[in-house]
């Protein structure tokens, strides 16, 4: 066994790589010393709680609660090792369903696996990449373990970029209540939260323990017109020849649109730009849906006899995610007839198109809802002197989408032309009441993912070697995963605005099984090795072997080495390979490049549509990754991490971007498509593509200042430095990169630098605590009208404060400030998202907000 000394560094290495939040990672805070063996993410074999640590960010939820941090999205959000593009504020006038991935290392959302208490969960059914955030429920959780290493070795497939586990409370008792509230300090984005819990039982003394949790969490919504910053009209703002009056076009070559006859004394919202009367659609939208969750988690515990746990436990969430886009456009999807209204196209072809934007029907809400459900049994303990572990569960997420109003038609708005019921030259409505007669609403589409599994998994530490015991860990797994997402036809092959004219309902189903081994083997005294192996069977993409090796050198009581290296694959999603091929619309606006080769500024630009399409014939991806890393303990309470890691994916699985597709240098790809009103169309098949590589350094430092007559100090600081991030948009092409800047091909950037800073203090029932979250800087998307400047996104951070109170054993009082210093979001002139003049991805749209928080247990 190690001396006192060594095993403090053991437990000092168990805290690096944390995220910076108070006593986030202690090895064990229940005052309970017993040589108790627990779970470790990234490894089957059980460790004692002070040996064999792991780089492993462990984060208390309890300690979340006091940045004003809500909602699971928020607590990923806050990872330096984390840079997620897809959250609440994407679903703004996008098919996503409300959803909120993780993105570790920036590798991409498909390559992190998000765990429930070490197992899977369901996948999102829209795209059957990842796992939605909302799934989990966060009340429950007692704390999260995030693994940023490539661990494909121990739980299969999606585990490139890393893992993170959400691991909830073993046991409770009593009864517990909870809430908090949220105020910006400008109108709108209140939050608000209500929590209870009730558990009864000493698993140790009678033998059983069950509890249940409850919680609800709304965030109201924040329009455009309630941000300066996001409706104010900049060079950035995207005008839209779709208007109220409207205008309307006689070839769909992207000519100039004809102007109505109320150009150029355009009424209000709408602007005289361009020779026609123009909408800018960001200024009318909500830049914040109103998100509403609903969650409940219950677990039963039974011990039998002295070694053995038998539990079930059971959670649902529902999430609804309520949008607020402006009013529909029709330009490009709506095609009349030569002569209409007297107005003949240059070949007689039903070229003619109105651009108009339905502004009497008002804006478009839009609700997704999302319910992700899992049942799980499981049976644990020992059996022969070995730790085992099985289980057996399913889980399932079924998301939705209703077109609640503000919508019309491709049917309604061609029969209200036909009808003279809305003039072509005037851009008016001449019957008042067709915008009774032209609104749809109702369900438009809906998928389930489901997934039923099994496993098992046995440890021991089999055999006493000279430098310490030989632990070894074998195990399986099995399951079956299906997705199925179908469309109402009667209103997604005709509403406008959802993008969805031309898609095909999605089925597909596979089936896994997977054997798995493990070793830590102590080689000499101070040096640990360990080798991890998986292997895994598809029945539709065939097998894979993966390998880990990692080595681990104590040089003395203030020094430890450890480097790990290993290979990986992913597994193509289903929806990868079983979506039928269908149009869809782009995010972002195009010019024409068949009608406008030059690309010019003067070339027209709008929303085109893109033809996608599964590919049955695809293959597993396979990658490999090494990492490198020391953990100094120069002085006791002072203890900082280093670790140098690179990651190469090959045979990415794929399809050509949007913003390939129409860069002029892919026409043979793009045709005019008969079957969707002649619009012009690009080609996107998912394929094994080209290869990524990323590499950085993850960095961590704490210090526990000397105790004061005031009180006790500490300090953390988790950062992620990006060295590279490379990409191919083919097999065999070039590399390009989106490291420090906006990228059209990846519709996003990639940050150089983020980290997290805390600050904690606390003298007896007082607590304290500062927070920055931080993000460096970038090149903008730059494209367009800006495509000759180099305009830099400036570095982004927030600040968060709190304060709390223990009033007695029972009740816990906290209130903070959010966005301590109002930091806005800083302006960016891409073009990609529905909200203007910023990203909303990257920052914080509500501003300074205020929080009071209370918790009693009983």
């Amino acid at each position: 066994m190690m001396n006192y000394k060594r095993k403090a560094l053991a437990v000092a290495l168990s805290l690096v790589g944390s995220v910076g939040y108070a006593q986030l990672a202690h090895a064990d805070d229940s005052g309970d010393n017993s040589l108790q063996r627990v779970d470790v993410i990234g490894s089957h074999i059980k460790r004692l709680k002070s040996e064999k640590a792991t780089e492993v960010t462990t984060i208390k939820v309890s300690d979340l609660t006091k940045q004003g941090l809500n909602t699971v999205e928020q607590v990923v959000n806050a990872l330096a090792a984390n840079q997620s593009n897809i959250g609440a504020t994407s679903s703004v006038g996008a098919s996503t369903g409300g959803a909120a991935f993780a993105n570790l290392r920036g590798l991409g959302r498909q390559y992190t696996l998000v765990l429930l208490d070490g197992r899977r969960v369901s996948l999102h059914p829209f795209d059957g990449y990842a796992a939605d955030l909302n799934a989990i429920p966060l009340s429950a959780i007692e704390r999260v373990d995030v693994l940023p290493d490539g661990a494909t070795a121990i739980y299969g497939s999606d585990a490139i970029g890393g893992v993170i586990n959400f691991i909830t409370k073993k046991t409770d008792q009593g009864l517990t209540l909870g809430g908090d509230f949220l105020t910006p300090q400008r109108a709108g984005g209140n939050e608000k939260s209500l929590t209870g819990s009730y558990g009864h039982g000493d698993l140790a003394k009678d033998g059983f323990n069950v509890y249940a949790d409850v919680s609800y969490h709304k965030t109201d919504q924040i329009l455009a017109s309630q941000r300066d910053f996001a409706s104010a009209i900049t060079a950035a703002s995207k005008p839209s020849s779709n208007s109220y009056p409207g205008n309307y076009d006689v070839d769909l070559k992207d000519h100039p649109v004809s102007p109505s006859s109320a150009y150029p004394n355009c009424p209000s919202p709408t602007v005289a730009k361009g020779g026609v009367c123009k909408t800018y659609p960001s200024t009318m939208i909500g830049i914040q849906p109103e998100v509403e969750t609903w969650s409940g988690f219950a677990k039963a515990t039974m011990r039998l006899g002295d070694n053995h746990d038998f539990s079930v436990s059971y959670n649902i969430t529902r999430n609804k995610n309520t949008t607020i886009a402006a009013p529909t456009p029709t330009g490009g999807d709506v095609l009349l007839p030569s002569g209409t209204q007297g107005i003949v196209t240059p070949t007689g072809a039903a070229t003619l198109t109105p651009f108009l934007r339905t502004m009497p029907l008002g804006n478009r809400f839009t609700e997704a809802v999302n319910v992700q459900q899992k049942l799980q049994f499981n049976l644990e303990g020992q059996l022969a002197g070995w730790d085992y572990k099985t289980g057996a569960g399913y889980a399932q997420t079924y998301a939705s989408e209703e077109l609640v109003s503000g919508f019309t038609g491709v049917n309604e708005v061609k029969n209200a032309y036909l009808n003279n019921q809305i003039s072509l030259v005037t851009g008016l409505a001449t019957d008042p009441n067709v915008w009774n007669q032209i609104g749809i609403h109702g369900h438009l589409d809906d998928g389930t993912y489901n997934i039923a599994s099994a496993d098992f998994s046995m440890s021991k530490e089999v055999m006493a070697l000279p430098a310490g015991p030989l632990a070894v860990a074998f195990g399986g797994e099995v399951r079956h995963e299906s997705l199925e997402h179908n469309f109402n036809y009667s209103i997604s092959k005709d509403a406008l605005g959802p993008g969805m004219l031309q898609s095909l309902n999605t089925k597909g189903g596979r089936s896994v099984s997977a054997l798995f081994a493990e070793a830590d083997i102590p080689i000499i005294k101070h040096l640990d090795g360990k080798i991890a192996a998986r292997y895994d069977h598809y029945n539709d993409v065939g097998n894979s072997f993966s390998p880990q090796f990692s080595l681990r050198y104590e040089l003395s009581p203030q020094v430890l080495l450890r480097t790990s290296a290993s290979t990986g694959f992913r597994a193509p999603a289903l929806l990868d390979m079983y979506q039928p091929n269908q149009s869809q619309l782009t995010g972002d606006y195009y010019a024409d490049p068949l009608s406008c080769p030059s690309l010019g500024d003067s070339c027209p630009t709008q929303q085109r549509y893109i033809k996608v399409g599964g590919n049955t014939k695809l293959q597993p991806e396979k990658s490999s990754s090494l990492s490198v890393g020391v953990v100094l303990e120069p002085v006791k309470n002072i203890t900082a991490s280093a670790d140098l890691w690179w990651v190469m994916v090959k045979h990415q699985v794929n399809s050509l971007s949007e913003a390939v597709l129409f860069d002029g240098n892919h026409n043979s790809l793009l045709y005019y498509d008969s079957s969707n009103g002649g619009n012009l169309t690009g080609t996107a098949i998912t394929q094994n593509m080209g290869n990524t590589s990323s590499s950085g350094l993850d960095i961590d430092f704490r210090w526990a200042f000397p105790k004061t007559a005031i009180g006790n100090f500490n300090a953390e600081l988790s950062g992620t430095y990006l060295a590279k991030s490379v990409y191919q948009l083919e097999e065999g092409g070039a590399y390009y990169t989106n490291l420090g800047q906006y990228v059209a091909t990846q519709t996003q950037p990639t940050f150089r630098w983020q980290h997290n800073l805390t600050l904690n203090w606390n003298r007896g029932a007082w607590s304290g605590l500062l927070s920055q979250n931080y993000k460096s800087g970038y090149t903008d998307q730059n494209s367009g009208a800006f495509a000759a400047t180099n305009h830099m996104v400036k570095p982004y951070s927030t600040w968060n404060m709190s304060g709390s109170y223990e009033v007695n054993k029972q009740l816990t009082l906290t209130a903070g400030v959010r966005n301590l210093f109002d930091q806005l979001p800083p302006w960016s002139n891409q073009q990609y998202l529905f909200q203007g003049n910023y990203d909303a991805r990257f920052a914080d749209q509500v501003g300074r907000a205020y929080f009071m928080k209370f918790n009693y247990k009983m």
